[in-house]
């Protein structure tokens, strides 16, 4: 990456991942830019015939070409009358960019970076320009960040289910903190509330929407799909679990832990990938467990269903090939939650919690290196990553957070 001091540059630049094309334009861009002008996000395609860097900011868009100095495109997003984009299956996208007078055309230019300047683009036109700041401010400004990885979901949109409460609700919280906006959905609409007011607090400035709806059947799943008919990121997290004797669980039992475990997430995926696919970008991501390599033996039915979870999503991974789309699940240990709180209970007695959690731990989970119940935060973590632009290389896989719990060396 170029040495650039301007945190807004520099982490557009990351994002498109720019391999030499267009990295000394980068480099010299903030020479280029107005007073308070921010770098949203960065392409290079071909234009006129030369290939250059296209620039995204919250007022314009410019286009530099490479190995020269003169600015080619320097377009003011209030003269945007439209934008069309295209993707292809070979990786190159066509975005061509209306205005009161022309037309723009790039082409060439990168699925994931087209698809993000593109939404970029769209957001502009609809959303209303801030005032400009005034020209002296008591409040001196943020210092630029070092170090660290910058995970920026900013203009996308993130749905989870089972989400009022545990590790839906972390992940959610996790996914506003990285800029997307959220959409909660579960079945208790109070339940729902309380959690999007947790979101807020923990994230500022959170966009929140909350859907209320059983998406474990086809009436609750078209609620939804109404209310939310695209997102760019899908987290199927609902699920049930509970212990019961292998020989002692019934058809029926067995029925409702795939109905709600596994096509569940099937139709939702069914529903939001096609979308994805035509826009060259999206994340998909189931939340499994554990029993999905290692069985339990107090819950088989539970067990099964999770395994058939990665089995969906490397299918449904081998669909989106080659779109932008990918498709994982995660792994999670054991973690704390109210309800695992509940399970543990159910096995080890009525006991202090960390009395419970420590006998929880050496008797039925002795496997476990970490020797402690897993976080919610600490799924979210992986779910986040999983879900940004940095994960572009990471689909069709199953990675765990399991507390060293999966006696393998292998993913």
């Amino acid at each position: 990456m170029p040495s650039v001091t301007r945190p807004d540059v520099q982490q557009a630049g990351e994002r498109a991942d720019l391999t030499g094309l267009g990295r000394p334009e980068l480099a010299e861009l903030a020479d280029h830019l107005q007073p308070g002008e921010r770098v949203l996000d960065v392409g290079t395609p071909l234009h006129a015939g030369v290939f250059g860097l296209l620039v995204l900011t919250d007022r314009r868009l410019l286009f530099r070409k490479v190995g020269r100095q003169a600015t080619a495109v320097a377009l003011d997003l209030a003269d945007v009358e439209g934008v069309e984009w295209k993707r292809s299956f070979r990786g190159r996208s066509r975005l061509a960019v209306q205005t009161r007078d022309d037309e723009l055309v790039f082409t060439e230019l990168p699925n994931e970076q087209g698809a993000a300047i593109e939404s970029g683009l769209r957001a502009a036109r609809t959303t209303p320009r801030p005032a400009a700041p005034p020209a002296r401010s008591a409040v001196p400004a943020p210092a630029p960040q070092t170090g660290g990885v910058r995970l920026d979901l900013a203009g996308r949109t993130a749905l989870v289910t089972g989400s009022s409460q545990g590790i839906g609700l972390a992940i959610a919280t996790g996914l506003a903190r990285a800029g997307a906006a959220v959409v909660l959905t579960a079945r208790g609409e109070a339940r729902l509330a309380a959690a999007a007011d947790q979101v807020r607090a923990a994230a500022e400035g959170a966009e929140v929407t909350t859907v209320a709806a059983d998406v474990t059947s086809d009436a609750g799943t078209a609620t939804l799909l109404a209310a939310v008919p695209d997102v760019d990121v899908l987290v199927n997290n609902l699920g049930v679990f509970g212990a019961q004797p292998a020989l002692e669980i019934p058809d029926d039992e067995w029925r409702r832990y795939f109905e709600v475990n596994v096509l569940t997430a099937v139709r939702l995926i069914r529903a939001y990938l096609p979308g994805m696919r035509e826009r060259g970008w999206g994340r998909a991501l189931q939340i499994a467990s554990d029993s999905a390599v290692v069985t339990p033996a107090e819950m088989v039915q539970y067990g099964v269903s999770t395994t058939a979870l990665l089995a969906v999503s490397r299918g449904f991974a081998k669909e989106a090939a080659g779109s932008g789309v990918t498709v994982n699940s995660v792994i999670a240990g054991p973690t704390h939650t109210a309800g695992v709180e509940e399970f543990v209970r159910s096995l080890v007695g009525d006991l202090p919690w960390d009395d419970a959690q420590r006998e929880f731990m050496r008797v039925h989970r002795p496997q476990s290196l970490l020797q402690r119940l897993i976080e919610p935060e600490e799924i979210a973590n992986m779910v986040v990553y999983l879900a940004s632009p940095l994960a572009s290389a990471t689909t069709g896989g199953a990675l765990r957070v399991d507390g060293g719990y999966v006696d393998s060396i292998l993913p």
